[in-house]
């Protein structure tokens, strides 16, 4: 940690172009959440760009993140490469095809020129591919005397190739609801654990016209097994072929390759998970916003909802059996031109 314990921003670059490029640098996030004495602040849209130094390789999906840790900036860098090996990465050549790639651009506060590491990144100023997911969430950052957004101004920039990635371009896709109680039961035997009209009615107000996906237990639990009126039903299952109105998707590959297809036909579309348990915990590390119905007292249960662990409680409406949350992932921007309070 730095000398008065006081945590500082890392804004760091991830690419990948082979693979399942999306989920594997949704993983490394993951993992970068997990690296102690640090808070993954905020994560920029997904970009698909052309290679970069070596043109014969597939092309790369890159994104920008933005770290708050209390780690020394070597120790941060030293736990990046360790999450690389941990992802498989492959790079035999210089600017070669990889599995993931971690680089460092800027420490709040800090420099370093070491034959280790370099800060800010050397060619920071000279890719789009790293200027524009940094514009998102730190526009005006100053990198040698501009101004993120002004360097994504300069010719050199905007000639280079990248959009938003054809796939699903949110690190954080999905969307959560559910009902708990004081426990955070979720229900028992494949049923709810009550049956309140202000819940349902706010389940049914949130995802109508949008997409749900939902485990085995969840679809049987429908009223007579059909799905859910008015609504995009996914059924994620790894034992269900086929069910009639149903997409059944039997990993997560085929569940964010049916969820780009719907973005890029509807990006208004919503993504909710609506349980059971399994697929609340399975999907959890995807959500960015959790819509939870708290129940006063305890019910019998044999399914509960994991800890909302890396969310900030939002908002909070009062009924009679409970209250409304609002739980937010606390990577969110905190400010409108992007810059980080």
């Amino acid at each position: 940690m730095n000398e008065k314990d006081i945590a500082y921003t890392i804004w760091l670059s991830l690419g990948a172009n082979l693979g399942n490029r999306g989920e594997t640098i949704r993983e490394a996030l993951r993992k970068i959440a997990a690296i102690p004495a640090t808070c993954l602040w905020q994560v920029a849209s997904f970009y698909e760009t052309a290679p970069w130094g070596k043109l014969d390789q597939p092309g790369f999906i890159n994104t920008v993140a933005a770290v708050k840790t209390k780690l020394p900036v070597l120790a941060f860098l030293h736990e990046t490469q360790r999450i690389e090996r941990e992802l498989g990465r492959v790079r035999h050549e210089h600017w070669g095809a990889r599995t993931i790639d971690i680089d460092l651009l800027v420490a709040e506060g800090q420099q370093m020129d070491t034959e280790e590491l370099c800060l800010p990144h050397p060619y920071l100023t000279e890719r789009a591919f790293v200027l524009y997911p940094l514009r998102d969430i730190a526009g005006g950052l100053v990198v040698k005397g501009k101004s993120v957004t002004a360097w994504c101004e300069e010719s050199a920039i905007k000639a280079q190739e990248i959009t938003l990635a054809a796939e699903l371009n949110h690190p954080w896709p999905l969307k959560l609801i559910a009902a708990m109680d004081e426990n955070r039961g979720l229900g028992c035997a494949g049923r709810l654990l009550a049956h309140i009209p202000a819940d349902l009615a706010r389940f049914k107000a949130l995802t109508t016209g949008n997409v749900v996906i939902m485990g085995r237990k969840t679809a049987e639990s429908l009223p007579g097994g059909a799905p859910l009126a008015g609504r995009i039903n996914i059924l994620l299952s790894r034992s269900w072929k086929n069910l009639p109105g149903f997409i059944v998707c039997h990993e997560l590959a085929d569940l964010w390759a049916v969820l780009g297809e719907l973005s890029l036909k509807d990006p208004a579309k919503e993504f909710w998970c609506i349980g059971g348990g399994d697929v609340y915990r399975q999907l959890l590390p995807y959500v960015q916003q959790a819509e939870i119905t708290r129940l006063r007292g305890h019910y019998e249960a044999d399914t509960w909802l994991p800890e909302l662990s890396g969310f900030e409680l939002a908002g909070e409406e009062e009924m009679e059996q409970g209250s409304f949350q609002h739980w937010l992932r606390i990577d969110r921007e905190r400010n409108d031109d992007g810059n980080i309070s």
